[in-house]
């Protein structure tokens, strides 16, 4: 991550969508590598869009799609 919080965009990488579930082929979160880690965001930044990070671009989007999934938890009021 850059200093500012924000991800450089220069570091997207290509991901085959098709092998995750409906909800990741959808929405396709964007994956970024910065140094030695991964970050899967969709929205405009990772306080307001749906973030997610890990060592392998996998990890990442489990990251985020458990992320997605908590947003979605708090939306509907439900608890864990």
């Amino acid at each position: 991550m850059k200093e500012n919080n924000s991800i450089d965009v220069q570091g997207q990488i290509e991901v085959d969508y098709s092998q995750y579930d409906e909800a990741v082929q959808k929405l396709k979160p964007k994956v970024y590598q910065q140094g030695d880690g991964f970050y899967c965001l969709s929205g405009p930044d990772q306080e307001t869009g749906i973030f997610g990070s890990g060592d392998t671009p996998d990890a990442a989007i489990q990251s985020w799609k458990s992320a997605l999934e908590e947003r979605f938890r708090r939306l509907h009021g439900e608890d864990e």
